[in-house]
């Protein structure tokens, strides 16, 4: 039954105190051009790549987190470090990438050229591909950034269901893994985790499909179709924090 945390990391302490809510607002704005006319870049639709990169910068510099409850105000130093990291996140775009292949081309179950290449589910991919990665991180002392899939289908404006989370610890028992996150929707818990439950048989006493042997839940009740490790880009600066 391995379990692990990395070490001193507890969200009640090292998240950021304030949730993942901001005012309508530009993220960002170039001279006179506001992307919101394109149908992107408002602060409404959250931070929570950025708030889970900076709460990793943060811990691993040993700055005290703000003790402040409220987001930053849009355009002030704090908010354009949050911007800045919430874009690094995204990692040149190969991490939509990654949420749009987990949630519009991996039906459940296979079926056309999903099922010819055998391209399962994102739970699937999530436990035999993702997990190991998600775990030699944390093992290795570091909270790993996690992207969860909440949404399927094929339209690219579903990419704003989905989510990123800080993992920070983990317990691995027969047919079970729980992972301890920081989760930018919920400050101050300490409680938040995602959950995998695996079959170890069938009724008959043989291994079925993957697909039919996994279910994931998170403890706060959002959906949770899918994870990944997501890359994380060691921060420029974080003055704006001191």
């Amino acid at each position: 039954m391995p379990v692990n945390a990395v070490p001193g990391f507890l969200p009640s302490v090292h998240g950021l105190r304030f949730a993942n809510r901001f005012p309508p607002g530009p993220t960002l704005t170039l001279g006179r051009l506001d992307p919101r006319w394109v149908g992107f870049g408002d602060a409404s639709a959250g931070l929570c790549g950025g708030m889970a990169l900076t709460t990793r910068d943060l811990f691993e510099a040993r700055i005290h987190v703000p003790r402040d409850g409220d987001p930053p105000a849009n355009g002030s130093p704090r908010f354009r470090a949050l911007v800045r990291r919430q874009v690094e996140s995204l990692d040149w775009l190969r991490v939509p990438l990654r949420y749009f292949d987990l949630q519009a081309f991996r039906p459940d179950p296979p079926i056309g050229l999903a099922a010819r290449l055998g391209r399962e589910p994102a739970r699937v991919d999530a436990l035999l591909r993702e997990w190991p990665r998600i775990r030699m991180e944390i093992d290795a002392g570091h909270p790993a950034v996690v992207g969860l899939i909440r949404a399927s289908g094929l339209s690219p404006w579903l990419l704003t269901s989905n989510h990123q989370v800080l993992a920070f610890a983990y317990a691995a028992h027969e047919g079970s893994i729980t992972i301890r996150a920081y989760d930018p929707n919920h400050p101050g818990r300490d409680d938040v985790t995602l959950e995998v439950s695996i079959d170890t048989t069938t009724g008959s006493g043989a291994a079925g499909p993957w697909r039919d042997r996994i279910a994931l839940r998170q403890s706060t009740g959002e959906p949770l179709l899918g994870f990944f490790r997501q890359p994380y880009p060691p921060p420029r600066s974080v003055r704006a924090w001191r």
